[in-house]
């Protein structure tokens, strides 16, 4: 796991809902999953413990008061960003820290909201790397670089190039290595912007 792997908490009374995120997240590279549980108590004690970045919280029995829970030292002072599982609309709030997804999120979109915080990092940061030689990257790895970039997930990239997920994963690695990325979300950037700039003939 990464140094600077994005840390997330996962908080439901489901635990098919707890089974199912770990499934999507623990094999995603730059997601760290460090605690998970149920109930306001755990949820303190993860804070505590696991120092998360994020807490994925699964409110669509509006279990938790939000509203308070953003305003107490427990979520405000570390300035952890909580990703509220919803029967109501997607999307921001008023609080810049409270982001709310529902049952037509897809595993994709989620992931892209956690890894966001890494990709506003580098930005800000100004240390992003020069466009890697483009002779590095194979046929395939370059057709992965497209599906990844489109949403696609490891298992449809599998059953599109008749590869096992293990493979998809393998070159996913190496793309990594090779363009100097941390996580799928950098590489979906990578896609659009490579993309982008064969479409204006650059």
């Amino acid at each position: 796991m990464p140094r600077n792997a994005i840390k997330i908490a996962l908080i439901s009374d489901s635990e098919l809902i707890l089974n199912g995120l770990r499934k999507i997240l623990e094999y995603e590279p730059g997601i760290e999953i460090v605690a998970e549980g149920k109930g306001i108590r755990y949820l303190r004690e993860s804070v505590l413990s696991g120092k998360p970045d994020y807490i994925f919280l699964d409110n669509r029995e509006k279990t938790y008061d939000t509203a308070k829970l953003m305003r107490s030292r427990v979520i405000k002072e570390p300035g952890i960003k909580v990703i509220q599982f919803t029967e109501g609309e997607a999307g921001g709030k008023l609080n810049p820290n409270l982001i709310n997804v529902n049952q037509e999120t897809t595993s994709t979109e989620l992931v892209a909201l956690i890894m966001k915080k890494v990709g506003e990092k580098q930005n800000s940061s100004g240390s992003g790397e020069s466009e890697p030689e483009r002779t590095k990257i194979t046929r395939t790895e370059s057709r992965i670089i497209k599906l990844i970039s489109a949403g696609e997930t490891n298992k449809s990239i599998a059953e599109k190039l008749s590869v096992s997920e293990k493979t998809v994963k393998a070159h996913i690695t190496n793309i990594f290595e090779k363009l100097h990325l941390q996580n799928r979300y950098q590489l979906m950037l990578y896609g659009k912007r490579l993309k982008k700039n064969v479409e204006m003939g650059l």
